[in-house]
């Protein structure tokens, strides 16, 4: 924008926390003074209603931080537009959508995995689970923190790795009987690691970033993942088809996959979809 004219107002939709969106907004304003991002946060679920509700009339420029698996759902009905942003060639190709420009764009994967208080364990004289099976010995009865699919992002892409192995019909069974050893079913993804570390429970279902990384503070804690596979998700970005300002959403899609938007992203999850040592 010319000098003193008003900024470009960007609606985003997101699901990313608001510290996140506070580090964005500043990070991103060092960049690009003239666009201004007005954050539309939501849980994700609530996002795709808003945009399928909104499908003839859309009112937001972008969707970012959103599960690619909700945005992978609404491409097909043309809500968004295509484009390869600046640098696209630096990302893992395996996670942003496969049509070439791309429709959607991955920014950091998420895993599954099983927190474990290994100490707990070895007082109690149990041995810590290896796969998702093990989770059903009546040993661990009221021992294990789960997550609401409802609630949480990494409870439901838990859900959806249970699904992909075992179908429909095996993953309610599984849960069926994983139910009788859950003590609680928790709303966010990093809780059931957090209260492991701190000794309260020994078994928490949560994602791989928080276990790494409270045991890299010293945290009696160890991650595993399941030998029996994993759920994961990508979280992504896409631009949404007739917003009237293209050149803004480009130009916010290409800073998003530079270094300034990877690192804060890597902050929470530790994992981008940068190929390398620096991404996954």
């Amino acid at each position: 924008a010319a000098a003193g004219s008003a900024a470009t107002q960007l609606t985003v939709y997101t699901a990313i926390s608001i510290e996140e969106t506070d580090r964005v907004t500043r990070a991103f304003a060092a960049s690009q003074p003239d666009i201004e991002l007005r954050w539309v946060r939501d849980s994700t679920d609530r996002i795709l209603a808003h945009l399928r509700h909104e499908i003839q009339q859309p009112k937001a420029d972008i969707v970012w931080g959103v599960a690619a698996s909700t945005l992978a759902g609404l491409a097909p009905e043309g809500y968004f537009q295509p484009y390869k942003p600046r640098g696209f060639d630096r990302l893992d190709r395996r996670f942003s959508d496969p049509n070439d420009p791309p429709l959607w764009v991955g920014q950091r994967v998420w895993t599954s995995a099983i927190c474990v208080d290994t100490i707990a364990l070895a007082k109690a004289n149990l041995k810590p689970p290896t796969r998702w099976g093990d989770l059903l010995d009546p040993a661990y009865k009221g021992l294990v923190l789960a997550l609401d699919p409802g609630g949480s992002r990494t409870g439901m892409l838990t859900l959806r790795g249970w699904i992909s192995l075992w179908g429909e019909a095996g993953a309610w069974r599984y849960m069926e009987s994983l139910h009788r050893n859950i003590v609680a079913y928790l709303q966010t993804g990093a809780s059931p690691c957090n209260l492991v570390a701190r000794g309260k429970y020994p078994i928490g279902i949560s994602y791989t970033y928080q276990g790494i990384k409270l045991k890299g503070k010293g945290f009696p804690i160890d991650v595993v993942m399941p030998g029996d596979g994993i759920g994961w998700d990508v979280e992504a970005m896409a631009i949404v088809r007739g917003t009237p300002y293209v050149e803004a959403a480009q130009a916010f899609a290409d800073w998003s996959i530079g270094n300034a938007a990877m690192k804060i992203l890597s902050r929470g999850f530790g994992m981008t979809t940068l190929s390398g040592p620096s991404g996954v």
